[in-house]
């Protein structure tokens, strides 16, 4: 398979057909209730490869945060910026994760579409 590059890291397109296969997306398909028990169980690497593959622009990867000046992202940061990612688009969303309201909170991701 060919790799695109996309800024500076080589991401490879998944085709449409492949995609019920692959993790990210299946990532992207589950419940709210099931995307908040997955991504609390997530290592935090999965968590900011998931975020630096959705956003190829963002500050996620630590040595791209440092390099501009922030702290990297902990693991329960990571795992909050991508229940949120998955979820700020979903009409049905209230803006918690679990008991916590996240939309107040400051993250290196938008709480709105």
């Amino acid at each position: 398979m060919k790799k695109y590059y996309y800024a500076r890291r080589p991401y490879p397109i998944v085709y449409e057909e492949k995609r019920v296969n692959d993790w990210r997306y299946q990532l992207m398909d589950l419940p709210e209730d099931a995307l908040l028990e997955k991504v609390n169980a997530m290592l935090r690497e999965k968590l900011i490869e998931w975020l630096a593959w959705n956003d190829v622009h963002g500050l996620f990867l630590d040595e791209d945060s440092i390099a501009e000046g922030y702290e990297p992202l902990t693991k329960e940061h990571a795992a909050i910026c991508v229940f949120v990612v998955m979820m700020r688009d979903r009409g049905s969303w209230n803006g918690y994760m679990g008991g916590i309201y996240v939309k107040d909170i400051s993250l290196a991701v938008s709480t709105e579409v």
